[in-house]
């Protein structure tokens, strides 16, 4: 098979889609994203100026190879006007990053329409457009489960935490079988929790690290202290220290997808795209009070359910926390050997969460706070 060097992207201006379409361009691939106008905003101006917030280098890359196409991701036939007009001859390859990722969606069959149907159209509009595809999953269509999760598993029968990563496991199942039966070679990734860049601390999404950042504030708040500031009380939280989850930052995860993206021969696979070495929340947390300064000086107790009665700061972390803490505490392993085997240098793209990197991010979400009260 020649070196297919077109990209199809659907979620272009999204959290991983905006990185993956800047790590793309930077690699001199063109890229066609599809995607909407919203409140006023064109979809050409929605896709660079997501596009420009993912670059890292400062330097901008040779925007004539991003292509901004016009769709309607919930319509089935996409609502592409004249397809062939922009598509013809490309033999892409397709990258579907679209869907619904809240956890707790309002209408769940909304969401199932989003993340199955949605993603079922997009394979079978642009078939005649691409080459290969690839469909970004999640690693957590494993669900509740501990141990080692192979790469290769799907339905095991496994309960879920949430509607969204059941899902996206049905959005895997229906997607492959379709390719199966028109010889569409198909890869999928799955991404972990992907947190905030390691140059800026920059996210486009309320990620798990800002959660913990954003309490770290809150607490700042609430006993009126600044960093480095001596406070005493206790603070008990639900979590389990010895838990280790699969945090990820944007960056590495995105250059491993256009990786996946530029090899024919990941067809065929599944890739979970996670940290290979996740840290345990004792540190990770102790890591962000060392960041503000205030570690050793806020007394943390971890526990396995908070007895009441708890105190305002507490009610107010266990509501921060709540949807996040299944992944805080998950207790799975990641098996990462098809990743490792097409990107042998995969491990060395990640290090473990340093002071230095969450100072970044505290930046960033304290920056972010500041923008929005000002608006």
């Amino acid at each position: 098979m020649r070196s297919v060097r077109t990209a199809i992207v659907t979620g272009a201006n999204g959290f991983i889609g905006s990185y993956l379409v800047h790590a793309l361009l930077k690699r001199q691939w063109t890229v066609y994203a599809l995607g909407r106008s919203n409140h006023g905003v064109s979809w050409p101006e929605r896709l660079r100026a997501a596009v420009r917030s993912a670059n890292l280098t400062g330097e901008d890359p040779e925007w004539s190879r991003l292509q901004a196409c016009e769709a309607d991701l919930s319509r089935p036939d996409l609502g592409l006007v004249e397809p062939a007009r922009f598509l013809a001859g490309s033999d892409a390859v397709l990258v579907h990053l679209a869907g619904d990722t809240r956890f707790f969606a309002p209408d769940p069959a909304g969401q199932q329409r989003v993340n199955v149907d949605g993603a079922l159209s997009v394979v079978r509009v642009l078939r005649p457009f691409i080459s290969r595809a690839v469909h970004v999953s999640t690693a957590y269509v494993a669900g509740d489960r501990a141990g080692t999760i192979l790469e290769g598993e799907r339905d095991v029968g496994q309960r879920f935490h949430n509607n969204y990563e059941r899902t996206k496991l049905q959005a895997e199942v229906a997607v492959l079988g379709w390719c199966e039966q028109v010889h569409l070679p198909l890869a999928i990734a799955r991404p972990s929790i992907i947190v905030n860049d390691t140059v800026r601390g920059r996210s486009s999404a309320f990620t798990h690290l800002n959660v913990l950042v954003e309490m770290a504030n809150r607490i700042q708040e609430f006993y009126g202290i600044t960093d480095g500031q001596v406070v005493n009380p206790e603070i008990r939280i639900s979590f389990d220290p010895s838990a280790r989850p699969n945090i990820a930052p944007v960056d590495p995860i995105a250059e491993a997808l256009a990786a996946i993206t530029e090899a024919p021969e990941s067809a065929g696979k599944t890739f979970h795209l996670c940290h290979p070495a996740p840290q345990p929340n004792a540190e990770i947390f102790g890591l962000v009070l060392e960041a503000f300064g205030i570690r050793g000086r806020i007394r943390l107790s971890f526990v396995h359910e908070l007895q009441k009665p708890l105190t305002k700061t507490e009610e107010m972390i266990a509501r921060s926390l709540r949807v996040y803490l299944p992944y805080l505490n998950q207790q799975a392993v990641f098996d990462i050997s098809q990743t490792r085997a097409l990107i042998p240098d995969y491990e060395r793209r990640f290090g473990p969460a340093s002071v230095d990197y969450l100072r970044k991010v505290i930046a960033f979400e304290r920056a972010e706070r500041g923008h929005m009260k000002s608006h």
